[in-house]
Order: C-alpha cells, then sequence, then structure tokens
C-alpha cells in the first residue's frame, strides 16, 4: 500500500517533465486548431486546445464535425446566363469587334502569348453526338486569361430541345486556378464564331456591297450583326430551310439596321453576292465553286467529320486561310488533306493575316474557314469578364 502511494508521485513527475519537454505540435495540428498557431505550446496546451474543441464538436452531428475537420473554403464564383450574354455582346457590337482585333493583333505581334493545346473531340456511338474540351490561356508579362469550354453537340435534342450546342465555359482564377466564373456557352459559341468570321470578312474582303448568309440559325444571325457592325453591306440576303427564321431574321436584322436592305430568299440568290457566310449543320457540301458570284467565301458550319459545307472543287479554286491551325483537324478541311487534294502547309491563319494583309485583287477567290476555336472563346470571355467589371487578367507571375 505504502510502495504505491510513493509511486503515484514519481508517475507524475516523469509526466510534467515529458510535457515541459514537447514543444513541437504537428503542422496538420496547427491547422486543425487554429489557436496553436506557435509551435512553442507545450503538449499540456495542445492537449487543453484538443479537449475543448471536442467540447465544442460534441454538440454537432457527426458530420458537420467531419466537415469542420475537412477545412472547407468557399470559392468565389459567378453564374452567367445565356441572357447576360448576348445582351453584353449585342448591345456594343463595335467594340467586341474592336476588342477582339486588339487582342488577335497582340498575339500576332508576340505582345500577348497563347497557349492553345488541340480541341479534344469525343465521338458518341453511331455519331448521335459528341463533346469537346477547349482549354486556352493568354498571357503578357503582368497578366493572364485562363478559360476553358466543354460543350456537346445535341443532335437528340429531347431534355434540351432545339438547341444544338450545350455546355458551359469556365474562367479561372490567375493564380489559384479556382472556377471565379461559368458562362453558359451555347449563345457564347454562336456569337464568337460570328465574330471570328466578320474579323475574316474585314480581313480579307473590307468593301463588298452585298451579303449573303446561307443558315439563319444562331451563328448566322451573329455573322449579320457583326459584320453590319463593323462594314455595312448595301444588301444583306438570308437563306434557311426553314424559310419563316430567315423571314424572321431578315425582319429583326432590319430593325437593328434601317439603312441595309436585309431579304429572304432562296439559295441561289443568296448565293449570287459579292462575300458569302456558309452557317448550317449541313451534311453534304452545299455551295461548289460554280454556285456563287462570291470572292470570299467563309465557312462556319463544317466543325466534326460528318459535317460538310464546301465542295471538293473549292480546293484548287480558292486561296484557303483559316482561324487557326487547329481548324484543319476537322471538317472539309481535315477531309481534303487526307484525300491528297489540299496541302496543309498552303493554310494561312488570321496570325499570318494581321503580320501580312492579304493585297486585295477582286479576280483571286477565297475560303475562310473556322471550325471553332477555344482562342475566340479565350478572347471572348476576357471581353465579358471586363464587361461585368471584373478584372478579366488580375497580375500573375505565371
Amino acid at each position: 500500500m505504502m510502495v504505491t502511494q510513493s509511486n503515484q508521485p514519481k508517475r507524475k513527475t516523469s509526466r510534467r517533465k515529458s510535457i515541459r519537454n514537447f514543444t513541437q505540435i504537428p503542422p496538420c495540428t496547427q491547422q486543425t486548431f487554429p489557436r496553436l498557431q506557435h509551435k512553442t505550446y507545450s503538449l499540456a496546451c495542445y492537449h487543453e486546445a484538443r479537449f475543448t474543441d471536442r467540447t465544442r464538436f460534441s454538440g454537432m452531428h457527426p458530420s458537420s464535425r467531419v466537415i469542420e475537420f475537412l477545412r472547407l473554403s468557399p470559392e468565389p464564383h459567378r453564374h452567367v446566363s445565356e441572357r447576360e450574354i448576348h445582351a453584353l455582346l449585342s448591345d456594343r457590337p463595335a467594340d467586341y469587334l474592336a476588342f477582339m482585333r486588339t487582342r488577335l493583333e497582340a498575339l500576332a505581334s508576340g505582345a500577348l502569348e497563347l497557349e492553345l493545346p488541340p480541341k479534344q473531340l469525343f465521338t458518341d456511338p453511331q455519331r448521335t453526338g459528341d463533346f469537346r474540351v477547349m482549354p486556352c490561356v493568354t498571357r503578357d508579362p503582368d497578366s493572364v486569361t485562363k478559360t476553358v469550354k466543354l460543350v456537346g453537340t445535341n443532335l437528340i435534342q429531347h431534355e434540351v430541345p432545339d438547341q444544338i450546342t450545350v455546355g458551359r465555359a469556365f474562367a479561372l482564377h490567375p493564380r489559384e486556378n479556382f472556377v471565379t466564373h461559368t458562362f453558359e456557352a451555347c449563345l457564347l459559341s454562336s456569337a464568337r464564331t460570328g465574330a471570328c468570321a466578320a474579323l475574316a470578312r474585314t480581313l480579307l474582303a473590307p468593301q463588298i456591297r452585298s451579303l449573303g448568309i446561307v443558315g439563319a440559325g444562331r451563328v448566322g444571325w451573329y455573322a449579320a450583326v457583326y459584320t453590319c457592325a463593323s462594314q455595312p453591306p448595301q444588301e444583306l440576303r438570308f437563306c434557311d430551310r426553314d424559310k419563316s427564321r430567315a423571314e424572321t431574321a431578315a425582319r429583326l436584322l432590319r430593325e437593328l439596321y434601317p439603312d441595309i436592305n436585309v431579304v429572304a430568299t432562296d439559295l441561289a440568290t443568296t448565293c449570287a453576292v459579292d462575300t458569302l457566310i456558309l452557317a448550317t449543320t449541313a451534311r453534304e457540301s452545299i455551295v461548289s465553286p460554280q454556285d456563287t458570284t462570291a470572292t470570299l467565301t467563309i465557312s462556319l458550319g463544317a466543325d466534326t467529320d460528318d459535317q460538310r459545307e464546301l465542295d471538293n472543287a473549292w480546293a484548287t479554286a480558292a486561296e484557303i486561310y483559316i482561324d487557326t491551325q487547329d481548324s484543319a483537324r476537322f471538317g472539309d478541311l481535315h477531309r481534303w488533306v487526307d484525300a491528297g487534294l489540299l496541302d496543309s502547309t498552303r493554310l494561312t491563319d488570321m496570325f499570318s493575316l494581321l503580320r501580312s494583309p492579304v493585297a486585295q485583287n477582286p479576280t483571286n477567290r477565297q475560303v475562310f474557314v473556322s471550325t471553332g476555336s477555344a482562342l475566340f472563346d479565350n478572347l471572348t470571355i476576357a471581353y465579358l469578364l471586363e464587361r461585368l467589371q471584373t478584372p478579366p487578367r488580375t497580375t500573375a507571375s505565371g
């Protein structure tokens, strides 16, 4: 009995000694218990803090205690709807085009750097649709814009009717890489393609009297709006398999641009113009060199291997221009290269056009092809972020 009594203080003394000598708190403990920010805390303080936190946690549901232990932090984020995107890309079309051209010129000159991986396309069985991943980074020495778009081609249109492009685009924080903005991607994709067409038309055929647009859908609409906003033609002709849709597009465009003669007509009349824009979902070629008087033909719709807009004769009948080199991997261009009809080294992209403008010759026939580029998504998102009064490119080092 006396031995037991005499041994108890010794055990306590030994334990206190070990407590006094223990001064290192594991890093994970410092994060879990914010009060333990200094490594000089004794183990006694450590145990006291753990007891306090256990007491605080004891009244919480187990799942809530686990969540608190896992130290989650909110990520600042904004969702931007289709309606917001349309409003911001439509109310000042000339400003939007000027922004895009300025950025493209900076890329062409080397003032702005570009990271543009190839677009990744994943096709469904029996080719009933696809989805694609489209990342892009633009940067200068002081800033960076990081974007990625994940969209699908919705051919079934059961859950989402009458909308062929579905998905989202994302803007990332320049340093911490969390998603700061999510953009509904249908109208963004259509608008940036329309802007690409308008810029190509300015570079290749700055003076036109008449413009024809085959396909009065979303892409055709934005191509018409942006072309009229930059250097308006005297006459614009719409054509669509759905005649009423072409008539509606013509009527709405007349309201925006009353000085332009805008009409809905048939395919042959639409093709009898100076510049022709094809914005369709066709799976067979719809225009050959003999079908149009246009010296510039712009193809926007054949962005998968199942789609076609241009007859094979165009491969040798015109000079071929593209938005970016990635376009040669899809649609008509891919088919021509594979068949040996087109040498891919003949393709001139927009950067080359900006560095070395094409001499205008009314007898030369030109074709411009865009199959959809993540670069134009990136630049459009940068513009939208500015319009949303959010810095599009926060200072970043990498």
